[in-house]
């Protein structure tokens, strides 16, 4: 019985990130460097963002190596994590302290009581995030909040990893106070061209290949221009190539294998020559009856009428220019468009056609005209009284003849106007001047309390 194999792990390209195969390269490099120092002299957060494919995860798989003989390392992926208690349970598993069947509170005490125990011995704990970008902002702040852990010097050291939306959302208001904390930042791009060409020879030395033995000249500009230099996607394509070459039985890649293969991995058609399109199927006179018969396999279609003139002659119809376009320059070119409102009708008349006018007349000749209502009273309001109480007060005369009352039916009963309440002010013939000294005396007598 035969007994499947996997590949060999000494592959030279593999999509999954191996630390034996890390290649220092400019940027991972620098970044790498930068997040160790970061950690062992207690920087702050560090913080590393890239596109996807440009070895992030490879990256923290390097420094987690590096500082492990010093710290309790633990590499967290944050597509995996959506609550704080999966936040702590992985940090145990990956520190190998128990989190099954304990709640949430006694998980994260179980976590500060295991940082405080690695504060007394001069390490820490440094909890790497890789795809920090999916976390909520909730466990964010968690991660900020076990930084603050009082020990004697920073015991926890963060590096979250990600996206440029990560970098995006701690630009925002709500974690502010993370971002204040980041003392390092990176950035991950695609290799260039001479980079490129280093990758994929050191990947083949790290297999104990040579890349001049298995690729041709000019294999590692295909590469280049295939991927734009990503290494993830380098990786892809070398790899499909050598294999396309080994089921073939060649020894060796050639740039048109390479353009083959990524073809094949975007799972776009083969570039194919161009063929010369087969000549025109003139119509017969008997079949021209004002439209052209569709001519068979690839032959040039044409519709329109037949003139008698050149067309009549060669059997294809000219097509028909084409109207002047508008210019794209005047967006709102295009006919004119008047709005026109009648003045006279009222879209509101017809809720208030059936209502009877309302004409109210209201006269007020004297304080007894209040005795029907509730009043308010005060001392001060009745030695107020009894002071005016000897004064005449405005007297209201009688309307005028000729009838107000006439007048104001007649503006209550047609026009614009007929829905409206018109109150009269009457007006006074007569009133009794009130000399200025006997106001002085009235306040006077108020002042001293005395009616």
């Amino acid at each position: 019985m035969h007994q499947r194999r996997r590949h060999p792990s000494n592959r030279p390209f593999l999509a999954a990130p191996r630390t034996p195969f890390y290649h220092p390269a400019r940027l991972i490099d620098a970044a790498l460097q930068g997040l160790e120092r970061g950690v062992r002299r207690a920087e702050g957060v560090g913080l590393v963002v890239g596109a996807p494919g440009t070895g992030k995860s490879l990256l923290l798989l390097r420094l987690a190596e590096d500082l492990r003989d010093d710290f309790d390392v633990a590499l967290l992926c944050g597509a995996r994590i959506c609550t704080r208690r999966a936040l702590w349970q992985a940090i145990l598993a990956e520190i190998g302290e128990p989190y099954r069947g304990i709640d949430e509170g006694e998980l994260r005490l179980s976590v500060v009581e295991r940082v405080r125990g690695l504060a007394a011995t001069g390490s820490g704990l440094v909890l790497l995030v890789d795809e920090a970008h999916t976390l909520p902002t909730r466990l964010l702040e968690e991660l900020r909040l076990l930084t603050t852990i009082p020990t004697p010097l920073p015991a926890v050291h963060v590096v979250l990893v990600g996206t440029i939306e990560l970098e995006e959302r701690l630009a925002g208001h709500r974690l502010e106070s993370l971002a204040q904390r980041i003392g390092g930042r990176f950035c991950l791009e695609p290799l260039d061209h001479a980079e490129t060409c280093r990758y994929v020879r050191a990947q083949m030395r790290a297999a104990a290949r040579e890349w001049e033995t298995a690729f041709a000249p000019g294999s590692d500009d295909a590469v280049f221009t295939a991927t734009d230099g990503v290494p993830r996607l380098v990786n892809q394509l070398c790899d499909l190539a050598l294999l396309r070459v080994a089921a073939e039985g060649r020894s060796r890649v050639l740039p048109a294998d390479v353009e083959a293969a990524w073809a094949e991995i975007q799972r776009l058609p083969l570039p194919q020559p161009r063929r010369a399109a087969p000549p025109c199927v003139p119509c017969s006179p008997a079949d021209r009856t004002g439209v052209a018969e569709p001519a068979v396999d690839g032959a040039l279609i044409e519709f329109g009428e037949l003139d008698g003139g050149d067309g009549a002659d060669t059997g294809v119809i000219a097509p028909r220019p084409l109207p002047a376009a508008l210019p794209v320059d005047d967006p709102w070119r295009g006919p004119d468009v008047e709005l026109v409102f009648d003045p006279e009708s009222d879209p509101f008349a017809g809720c208030f056609a059936g209502d009877d006018p309302v004409v109210e007349r209201l006269l007020v000749s004297g304080r007894e005209d209040f005795f029907g209502h509730g009043q308010v009273t005060s001392a001060e309001g009745l030695i107020l009284g009894r002071s005016l109480a000897g004064l005449d007060g405005a007297r209201a005369c009688d309307p005028p003849a000729g009838g107000n009352s006439d007048a104001t039916a007649e503006v209550g009963e047609g026009g614009d106007d007929g829905n409206m309440v018109v109150i009269e002010e009457d007006l006074v013939t007569s009133r009794e001047t009130v000399r200025v000294g006997r106001y002085r005396d009235l306040f006077a007598r108020l002042r001293r309390g005395g009616g």
